[in-house]
């Protein structure tokens, strides 16, 4: 969902300018050079799109067009130092194109230079006022930096385009006012873990509504119901929306679930300490447990090493598992995989054939959500790249470790240990660009640490 506005906002920022010429001729038509490198984008055959825009160059090295998005396809591929190349390159070209710069402002966000990606934002906007994506970028880049009162407003962004709320059409958004005596609808959007993190604010809005009703994933529909019992808990149907009869009462209000921060979660201080908001089943939790004490003494870890897909930064958010040894080879500890891709269990079995080192993969708790927490409420630890199974951990309040790039998504915050959405989760954080060498060892260091106090011996 969120991809597909952002494609919107692409469309709009690049289409806004006319893509202009250098010497002043007409913008391009669609077919030709930028539309096909967009498309190819878009398809994620980044590789593909790097080919196109350097042919196009080769082909006129005082193409402008094809300076910029060889460096596009640079930052893609993650080749931030290439892409600021091309960019500075196309820069000097160019110094007053707004859409240059926000490409630069999300270039050194993802190199964890914030404030020269605020500087390039901020130049963005000064030469476009009404440019809604390097508006929206600048608001996820102050959401990491956690300016939420400010970074919230333009997060709306995202609804540009937008439908009204799915399953409410007629009903008015909510607008913040009073919800005494009403009953106000909460629709999904975006991925399961967002869905899992906004979820957060639903105990304290059922404090304020005479009644909620929750639109879910279906996935999630039964933890929801026993997370949430208070609350009109129903699945999505097909296209999105809920059922006309799923409320049990008319409903006078209705508003996304990511629009709900706005209201609730304006400065740092308003995100509060729990225990935990969702609910495991406790006689699959028990069952769970059971499983894991089959697997012998030690530390019960769950694991999860690849995350997001190519268009949410894959390469940045996964670690493979060779790489992984050291935290593999603490002693006392089972491992126990949470990994959700197609090709999980042949990675395990990989590295069992290459190390002897076994990580259990039960595909029966990956397909079923309810099972998936339910193992997780059994497992001692979870330790994870940027991944859902973070939400679910944090959700559920289990203690969850993460490793995450030098600059993360926005949910992660930039700096610190802690993540503002879940106390119980911990994060271990890159301080150089795609070196995971320290952030490994210093979760090696930890585990062991952990296995020592949990046999009552000193720490190997």
């Amino acid at each position: 969902m969120l991809r597909d506005l952002l494609a919107s906002l692409v469309r709009r920022a690049w289409r806004a300018t006319g893509a202009p010429r250098p010497d002043g001729r007409a913008p391009q038509a669609p077919g030709t050079l930028r539309e096909l490198f967009e498309s190819l984008l878009w398809s994620e055959r980044y590789e593909q799109a790097r080919a196109l825009a350097e042919d196009a160059l080769a082909r006129d090295p005082a193409s402008y067009e094809a300076q910029l998005l060889v460096g596009r396809a640079h930052q893609k591929l993650h080749r931030p130092e290439r892409a600021l190349e091309y960019f500075k390159a196309a820069r000097h070209m160019r110094p007053d194109d707004a859409e240059l710069h926000d490409f630069l402002g999300s270039l050194y966000q993802e190199l964890g230079r914030l404030p020269e990606a605020f500087a390039e934002f901020d130049r963005a906007l000064a030469l476009r006022p009404d440019f809604a994506l390097a508006a929206f970028h600048r608001a996820m880049a102050r959401l990491l930096a956690g300016d939420f009162e400010r970074g919230w407003d333009d997060y709306e962004l995202r609804r540009l385009n937008a439908a009204p709320v799915p399953g409410a059409a007629g009903v008015p958004r909510w607008d913040g006012s009073a919800l005494a005596g009403r009953t106000i609808l909460v629709s999904r959007e975006q991925g399961l873990g967002d869905e899992i993190m906004f979820a957060s604010i639903l105990p304290q809005l059922m404090t304020l509504a005479g009644h909620c009703v929750v639109e879910c994933d279906p996935r999630l529909l039964a933890t929801f119901r026993r997370s949430f019992p208070a609350a009109t808990i129903a699945a999505s149907m097909p296209g999105g929306g809920v059922a006309p009869d799923a409320a049990p009462r008319p409903i006078d209000v209705a508003i996304e679930s990511g629009s709900l921060p706005r209201v609730f979660r304006r400065r740092a201080a308003d995100f509060p300490r729990h225990a935990g908001y969702l609910r495991a089943d406790p006689v699959q939790v028990d069952r769970w447990r059971g499983r894991l004490a089959a697997l012998g003494p030690g530390l019960k870890v769950g694991l999860s090493w690849t995350g997001g897909v190519p268009m949410t930064r894959r390469a940045l958010r996964s670690i493979p598992l060779d790489q992984l040894l050291p935290v593999l080879r603490v002693p006392g500890v089972r491992f126990v995989s949470l990994q959700y891709t197609a090709d999980a269990r042949d990675d395990a079995d990989a590295l069992h054939a290459r190390h002897g080192i076994r990580i259990e993969h039960w595909p029966e708790a990956i397909v079923d959500y309810q099972q998936s927490a339910a193992l997780v409420g059994a497992l001692d630890l979870v330790v994870s790249v940027c991944t859902s199974i973070v939400h679910l951990g944090g959700a559920l309040g289990r203690p969850v470790w993460v490793l995450a790039p030098v600059s993360p998504e926005w949910r992660y915050g930039f700096k610190g240990d802690s993540m503002a959405w879940y106390p119980s989760v911990r994060i271990f954080r890159q301080s150089e660009y795609g070196v995971w060498t320290p952030v490994i060892a210093a979760v090696a260091h930890e585990l062991a640490a952990r296995t020592g106090e949990r046999s009552g011996g000193p720490a190997p």
